[in-house]
């Protein structure tokens, strides 16, 4: 069984399937991460609220923590080997080559992107997930009388500073540009490519990427605008 499994991962359109299929499922996340974090246009209390939901699940926030890890790491290897394939069989370098129309600077890019992306995770983590939600850093100055704003607090003050919101527009950039050329592979993938849907496929992915990275890069822009939250 084992060698079976084996044989059946060494094909190219497996590997691409795999990359495909966790592509998918990281970009589902990142909508639904993107629909949480809008709420901090609602103040402390919605924000907050949203998170500690998920806090309460104690041990078991652990489990979809650790499948979108195993999809990270499943979709990143798979993508490096199916490069590695592509440059050895065409003695050039990685190049998409699908229907969709002319290459693009995102499709031209997309390892370049999913390298910022990929190392943009550890960077979100270590500011927002580890670090204690209470304390100094969750304390906006001349807001609610010093008290703490839990993550609200700490995901305002992180953005108050420029070129930390600056870094994080470039980066959700990458992540909405991703997205959008990773949804229009992954049904070049599953071969279906025609003449009046693959149009429509490809302005749909545009639309989400373009989604995607407005509405994270709205966060910062704002904190950065107004300053003081509204509370």
């Amino acid at each position: 069984m084992s060698a079976a499994i084996t044989r059946l991962l060494s094909t190219s359109i497996v590997k691409k399937q795999i990359v495909a299929i966790t592509g998918l499922g990281l970009a589902g996340f990142v909508v639904f991460h993107l629909s949480g974090n809008l709420l901090i246009f609602l103040g402390p209390e919605a924000f907050n609220g949203y998170a500690e939901k998920f806090e309460k699940l104690g041990e078991l926030k652990w489990l979809p923590r650790a499948g979108l890890i195993v999809f990270a790491i499943l979709h990143v290897y798979f993508t490096v080997l199916v490069v590695l394939e592509n440059r050895e069989a065409r003695g050039s370098r990685y190049v998409v080559h699908n229907d969709f129309g002319s290459t693009s600077w995102a499709k031209r890019t997309m390892i370049l992107s999913g390298l910022i992306v990929f190392f943009f995770i550890f960077i979100h983590i270590g500011d927002f997930t580890l670090p204690e939600k209470s304390g100094a850093p969750t304390v906006v100055p001349g807001v609610a009388d010093g008290e703490s704003l839990g993550l609200y607090g700490l995901v305002w003050n992180s953005y108050l500073v420029w070129w930390r919101a600056l870094f994080y527009v470039i980066a959700v950039c990458c992540v909405g540009m991703h997205i959008s050329h990773g949804i229009q592979s992954v049904f070049q993938t599953l071969g279906i490519n025609h003449p009046v849907y693959t149009p429509i496929i490809k302005r749909a992915s545009i639309a989400v990427g373009v989604v995607v990275a407005s509405g994270f890069s709205a966060i910062p822009l704002f904190v950065l605008i107004v300053r003081t939250p509204p509370v």
